[in-house]
């Protein structure tokens, strides 16, 4: 999720386990320490995609948090000693695993187990922002901020925090739900695929996407909550994988392959080689797309990744996709 979320969800458990002691002070640390994970942006990595795909690592391992967390509450309760050490620890290691968490539930990719390698854990139930998971929070936070002490603003603070867990209980109800649907109308309509990825549209989770891949062939559907009984309609475009053995150098494919777990396209444009990460966007317009090669005088040559811009305005996708949520007939952009 974004960093102002992951701090006021910090302050929000933060202040249930050190609410008592220090009300005002729990909040502010919390805030504090539910960002530290996200502080590895500022890092330096040798091309885009490793920017990427190293993004969510070792910052967001629970292993890592579970073996900083005493040192950091050891200093921490020699610093502010109105919160003794076993609150620290849980307020730490509570903070963290749950920004990592929260982290999971987004279609991006969070290396919940580094320095273990499994492919990163990417449940995409809720997109990277969504107002109506953070405003309950953020009136939480400002609740404690200006009246600490009180018992309305106790009751907004710890309100919050279970609205919102219980939002992030709906939206994996409702993918689990539109991902049983789409399952039925592929078999349906008798279309072969390998997996799925549904993902809300941005900002909500009413509206869902939905990526079928196959080896050669991937689609791309929608689904709105308010659709009904109206018949599924997906658009079918090609995956480009015979690209894949004109590439020199197969590391940054495998690398992609990996973190995007398999939902990637590759396609020529003008003298470029360019993969794209279908996760995070919609027809013809991504977020993830990187150069991995130019084509010069016949020749493939390998380039250290370069992530390029957007295709098109994003502001018209998110106005077709408001009204895809009412009408389930609107025609797709691309």
């Amino acid at each position: 999720m974004d960093t102002i979320t992951q701090a006021l969800l910090g302050s929000a458990v933060a202040y249930s386990v050190a609410g008592r002691k220090a009300p005002r002070a729990s909040v502010l640390y919390g805030a504090a320490f539910g960002i530290l994970p996200d502080l590895d942006v500022f890092i330096k990595y040798a091309n885009d995609l490793d920017t990427m795909t190293f993004h969510r690592s070792w910052t967001h391992s629970w292993i890592v948090h579970s073996l900083l967390a005493a040192f950091v509450a050891w200093l921490m309760s020699k610093l502010d000693q109105r919160v003794d050490f076993r609150r620290w620890l849980a307020l730490i290691w509570l903070v963290w695993i749950t920004h990592s968490g929260l982290d999971a539930m987004t279609v991006y990719g969070t290396q919940l187990f580094w320095p273990f390698m499994p492919p990163p854990a990417s449940i995409g139930s809720i997109f990277i922002i969504d107002p109506l998971y953070s405003l309950p929070l953020a009136a939480g936070f400002l609740a404690i901020l200006l009246a600490a002490g009180k018992r309305l603003s106790h009751a907004v603070m710890i309100g919050s925090l279970i609205f919102s867990t219980a939002y992030l209980g709906w939206s994996y109800a409702a993918q689990s739900w539109i991902t049983q649907q789409t399952e039925q109308a592929l078999q349906k309509q008798q279309i072969d695929y390998q997996h799925i990825k549904i993902t809300p549209a941005p900002l909500n989770t009413l509206l869902w996407r939905i990526v079928v891949i196959d080896e050669e062939v991937y689609y791309e559907g929608f689904r709105s909550i308010f659709d009904g009984d109206s018949a599924f309609s997906f658009t079918q475009f090609e995956r480009g994988m015979e690209l894949k053995k004109l590439l020199p150098d197969q590391t940054h494919i495998k690398r992609i392959n990996w973190f995007t777990q398999d939902n990637f396209k590759l396609e020529q444009q003008d003298n470029m080689i360019v993969a794209t990460d279908l996760r995070m966007g919609m027809e013809p317009n991504y977020f993830f797309r990187f150069k991995l090669a130019e084509i010069r005088d016949g020749n493939v040559i390998s380039v250290g990744p370069q992530q390029l811009g957007m295709q098109r305005n994003a502001k018209e996708g998110l106005n077709w996709m408001w009204h895809r949520i009412w009408n389930p007939q609107l025609s797709p952009l691309h």
